[in-house]
């Protein structure tokens, strides 16, 4: 009957709305756990690039509504991919101090030596969001060498530079959000930082990462663009 197909129809929906909701909760935890994890490994400001492997190692499956033990994946990624992940960390860190010098070199200088100096850092920071962006996944979802890791990283990029430009937006916001912000309001809103500013864009970013990898790498192929020979 029409009106026994109406009630079934509502409740089906009903208890759709109810298992999005129950798996959005889920990664929210996830998230919340992972961010705390984050900060908690990256102390030591030399192990943020194990750290960040490790976060893009849980954020990947999530992304993928695949199960995952967050806090014993996160600790086995880490262990797992120190060494290299470590190396690229301290390379994102030269990188980062680079951009910094620059920048304040850049406001200090005035005319046409400011706006030359500000083009090149903003020409350095663009490489460096890049790098931060799709090295560490690389090193979380693939076995390579470090140069084959940074290589691959910038040809994904050449591939789809649309998405990486979204992933630039995407890792900036909680930056510019407390640079932009009044103090007042970043004291107040200023626990988000701790709840979710690096696992919620890291998640955001593993989304489109996973649509880009599934592009890219042939299914089941299980390897990057450009494999090389273990050297390091």
């Amino acid at each position: 009957m029409p009106l026994i197909r109406y009630i079934e129809g509502k409740m089906e929906q009903k208890n759709k709305l109810k298992s999005s909701f129950a798996r959005f909760m889920y990664a929210m935890a996830d998230l919340l756990i992972l961010n705390l994890l984050w900060l908690l490994c990256s102390l030591p400001i030399l192990t943020i690039g194990p750290a960040t492997c490790a976060l893009f190692s849980v954020t990947l499956k999530i992304a993928k509504d695949e199960p995952v033990q967050t806090v014993r994946e996160f600790f086995s990624a880490f262990k797992s991919n120190f060494k290299h992940s470590f190396v690229l960390g301290i390379i994102g860190l030269l990188g980062a101090v680079v951009v910094y010098a620059d920048g304040v070199y850049a406001f200090s200088m005035e005319g046409s030596l400011k706006i030359l100096f500000c083009i090149v850092t903003g020409i350095i920071s663009a490489i460096l969001l890049t790098y931060i962006c799709y090295v560490f996944a690389l090193q979380a979802k693939f076995e390579n060498s470090i140069k084959a890791h940074i290589k691959n990283a910038f040809l994904l990029a050449f591939c789809a530079p649309g998405k990486t430009v979204l992933m630039w937006i995407i890792l900036s916001v909680p930056v510019l959000l407390f640079v932009i912000l009044p103090q007042y309001v970043v004291a107040y809103i200023g626990f988000l930082f701790i709840l979710f500013s690096i696992s919620l864009p890291v998640y955001c970013n593993s989304v489109i990462l996973n649509k880009i990898f599934d592009r890219f790498i042939p299914a089941g192929q299980g390897e990057p663009i450009e494999k090389e020979k273990e050297d390091d």
